[in-house]
């Protein structure tokens, strides 16, 4: 039996309908195949046991907590961190950053210094697409899974102080020589410290030395650290409990 012309326009419709249905499902299943495998550290891994991190831009913070920080600094500190970090062109979605306070503790065993991230997260998208996307959630999570956590590990690191010495070059030859940083992305230092180096092999507190003795000092080449290719911001602080120190210009 011959179909009219409105039984072929019916066809045409429901094949339209299914063409559409087809394309909209392969849209699903290739995002959900391409999607990154995300851990619970907002990172994204390179395998499904989620044991290798996929090679992104880093951020290391080194706190100095030689000295307690003045309520200014504290601020100070805190707010400069917090604008980089919701910054997407500093510091984009999916990067990774992790904070480190430092002090005499850390290297009370001159073989094996321990050095412990206080907090090592990455950045997920603040916000979401509002077409298809639990905005309010994703908005949600950026704040409890990532601005929190590193904002509070960074207050407790602010508030701490520790005292009778800063091994700021030990410190800074750590990072630079840690396998936890990967390559592949683009590296950022932020250290947040007054600069004044205070261990036996130097301390800024002692008769100094010039530069050019330093440099040929044995303690020199114990501390030499390489940060070609890295991008650093140091956060001054001002210390006034010794006044003397700065007071004159020093290296580091």
């Amino acid at each position: 039996m011959p179909l009219n012309a409105q039984d072929r326009r019916g066809i045409v419709i429901l094949c339209c309908v299914g063409v559409v249905a087809v394309a909209l499902l392969a849209s699903v299943a290739s995002l959900v195949w391409a999607r990154p495998m995300i851990g619970t550290d907002n990172c994204v891994y390179r395998d499904k046991r989620l044991l290798t991190r996929a090679a992104v831009d880093e951020t290391v913070i080194l706190v100095d907590q030689s000295e307690a920080l003045t309520d200014t600094h504290r601020r100070f500190a805190l707010g400069f961190i917090k604008d980089y970090v919701a910054d997407d062109a500093s510091f984009a979605v999916r990067s990774r950053i992790a904070l480190f306070p430092f002090s005499k503790q850390n290297f009370q065993s001159r073989n094996s210094p321990s050095f412990r991230a206080a907090s090592d997260l990455c950045r997920p998208p603040p916000r979401g697409n509002e077409l298809y996307e639990n905005n309010r959630k994703i908005t949600k999570d950026f704040y409890q899974r990532f601005l929190i956590p590193v904002t509070t590990a960074l207050e407790e690191s602010l508030t701490t102080e520790v005292g009778e010495g800063s091994p700021i070059l030990e410190s800074l030859q750590l990072i630079s020589r840690s396998q936890e940083i990967q390559d592949g992305g683009r590296k950022t230092l932020i250290l947040v410290s007054d600069m004044l180096q205070n261990t036996e092999g130097f301390s800024h507190y002692r008769d100094r030395r010039s530069y050019e003795d330093f440099v040929r000092s044995g303690y020199a080449s114990d501390v030499k650290a390489d940060f070609r290719d890295w991008n650093i911001i140091v956060i001054y602080l001002r210390r006034y409990r010794d006044r003397q120190p700065l007071r004159r210009p020093h290296a580091l």
